[in-house]
């Protein structure tokens, strides 16, 4: 074998002997596989036992045939058999075998091998998959993983100055209904899973000093975590996520929508014409004023004409007063946040029209119960947008593995899908 198919095959230890005729197929597993023949023998420096340095008392005892699974070559299960020396020493009478870096002791799994795997195991793709694609199994899949999974440290003495943290459903098996996420807002990366919602018994663990260096804490508007921040971090303050303070507005309104649209539900023509709008239309009610298509028209079937989108936005609010006056109240409010002006945005919630609907008006005047978490998010640049990202890929992985019925399985996964352990493997490489 010539220097570039070693180089090719990776398997460059020079203590590796091949014969001309080296390359075999034989059937295993059920499949055709290469089989990659040679030697391997050298002279010991010591005893792998005692540590005995003089040559004259190790021998050679024979030989021990091994084989190691490569990785595929050709999309074909390959693998290396190799005819191992057997040493003998004489001091203390132990028998050891030679080794080669290209498999570590005990394993029949090769380091390049396991090195794939552990490339496609940060890739969304189910440990079935993997296992196909290798020529191994599951299980071989999964203790790779929690090999790798080990290697995760955590430094108690630290927490990041901004921690992003949210909810996610993982399984029915875990104790909670919903499981914790929790983000590192400075470094934009994962920082812990936990399998449920005790997070003080979790975050207690890390010193004093590490807790009071977290300023903010961004979340959703859940009370339940308003105790959490007085106890575990006494120097944090709440920055209520942007996209919940929008989600909130949109849906009081969309279900305000609704109710008026029901009205109309009736054997009246003109009645399920404005029904029938209504329920066409109703992204367009939710879209900013700023961002209407006012410069080309487009025809519309609903309307039997031309128009342009605020044109329909004007003709959906003659159906109702309280549809026209909630519109306006939405608009003012996503302006003023936009424009981060925190004083007009609750002046426009705490002084509502009587002619809205109470229900309505206790959602919007629901903000005033977290008026400190909104103004900082209006004023500061911190979002969950990262939160949610990595919660699409948990979802993502979940779907693809068609879900997990162990919670530490999953959580490994998903650390090794976001980096926090495979980056140290790449660098020690």
């Amino acid at each position: 074998m010539d220097k570039h198919t070693r180089k090719l095959l990776g398997l460059e230890d020079k203590n590796i002997y091949f014969d001309e005729d080296w390359l075999k197929e034989e059937k295993k597993k059920g499949v055709l596989a290469y089989i990659i023949e040679g030697v391997l023998t050298y002279r010991p420096a010591c005893c792998e036992k005692c540590g005995e340095l003089d040559s004259s008392k190790i021998v050679k005892n024979g030989h021990r045939t091994t084989k190691t699974q490569l990785p595929p070559f050709r999309n074909r299960l390959t693998y290396l058999q190799l005819k191992r020396s057997r040493f003998r020493c004489y001091t203390c009478g132990a028998t050891f075998i030679a080794s080669t870096p290209i498999v570590e002791r005990n394993h029949h799994i090769s380091r390049e091998l396991k090195y794939q795997i552990m490339m496609d195991l940060k890739r969304v793709s189910s440990r079935k998959d993997i296992a196909d694609r290798y020529f191994v199994s599951d299980v071989t899949i999964l203790r790779i993983q929690k090999e790798l999974a080990k290697q995760r440290t955590i430094n108690y003495n630290h927490l990041p100055r901004i921690l992003c943290i949210d909810e996610f459903k993982s399984m029915k098996s875990c104790v909670g209904s919903m499981s914790f996420i929790c983000v590192d807002g400075v470094r934009n990366e994962l920082f812990v899973l936990l399998e449920d919602k005790k997070l003080a018994s979790y975050f207690m663990k890390f010193s004093l000093k590490a807790r009071k260096s977290v300023k903010y804490l961004v979340m959703d508007m859940n009370g339940s975590y308003a105790q959490l921040i007085k106890k575990v971090f006494p120097c944090a303050e709440i920055v209520t996520d942007c996209f919940h303070i929008v989600q909130h507005i949109n849906r009081s309104f969309n279900q305000l929508r609704i109710n008026i649209m029901n009205t109309f539900r009736n054997h009246q023509s003109e009645d399920m014409k404005k029904y029938r709008r209504l329920k066409r239309y109703w992204k367009l009610l939710l879209k900013d004023a700023d961002s209407l298509d006012n410069t080309h028209s487009h025809y519309h079937y609903l309307f039997k004409r031309e128009l342009f989108q605020q044109e329909i936005i004007d003709e959906l609010l003659t159906y109702d007063e309280r549809l026209r006056l909630a519109y306006d109240t939405i608009q003012l409010l996503h302006h003023y946040r936009k424009k981060a002006d925190v004083e007009n945005f609750f002046h426009i919630i705490n002084d509502l029209s009587k002619e809205l609907p109470n229900w309505f008006r206790k959602k919007l005047t629901f903000f005033n119960q977290h008026d400190q978490g909104i103004y900082n998010a209006l004023m500061l640049p911190y979002s969950n947008g990262i939160t949610e990202g990595i919660n699409n890929k948990i979802k993502l992985i979940k779907r693809v593995s068609y879900g997990y019925r162990n919670f530490r399985n999953l959580r490994d996964r998903i650390y090794i899908s976001q980096g926090l352990i495979f980056q140290n493997i790449t660098q020690k490489r």
